[in-house]
């Protein structure tokens, strides 16, 4: 039997859509701006690690993420070690199936921010005729991707392990402390 070489396709991230931000606010300031502006929750989170294959550290974004409902979530990401204080790139990722006018109510809500200088919608897939830059930052997009969802999946699973579980003891168990 020949051996096969597995290699993940690009399109394990089918269900995200991605908007580029560039801001003249800290991502604290983005974050209420954008719980006021679309009605969300976007809460702090504990840092997003990307690791790169080429690098030897990894790349330090701060995280936000709100769950409007089950299957549809919100993050914004950025980068910490950003070296443009002027203007600050972000993230916006939506996680789930958001119709069209939800698409354009989210795009009226973030350019409703007088502090928002673009506003981008990032295609993961746009097809084979791509420049050099695309390809790379569509392979950084991917690697984001892939660490955020083992990042969500862990948050999850330290949350549950929090949650104080009380255990009903047998009858006859109980101690006299004197």
């Amino acid at each position: 039997m020949k051996k096969q070489k597995f290699t993940p396709a690009h399109e394990q991230h089918h269900d995200f859509t991605i908007f580029d931000l560039a801001a003249s606010l800290p991502d604290y300031k983005l974050a209420f701006f954008l719980n006021k502006n679309l009605g969300s929750n976007l809460e702090r989170a504990e840092d997003l690690e990307v690791t790169h294959p080429n690098s030897e550290k990894p790349d330090v974004f701060s995280f936000y993420y709100c769950e409007k409902d089950k299957g549809r979530t919100m993050f914004l990401i950025h980068e910490i070690n950003d070296t443009n204080p002027l203007m600050q790139n972000y993230f916006l990722m939506l996680q789930g199936y958001f119709s069209k006018i939800e698409d354009k109510d989210l795009l009226n809500g973030i350019s409703a921010i007088p502090e928002i200088l673009n506003i981008n919608k990032i295609k993961l897939n746009p097809g084979a005729a791509q420049s050099q830059a695309l390809k790379k930052k569509t392979e950084f997009l991917n690697t984001i991707l892939t660490d955020l969802e083992f990042h969500f999946i862990e948050m999850k699973r330290r949350k549950n392990e929090e949650r104080v579980s009380l255990k009903v003891k047998e009858k006859g168990t109980i101690k006299k402390l004197y």
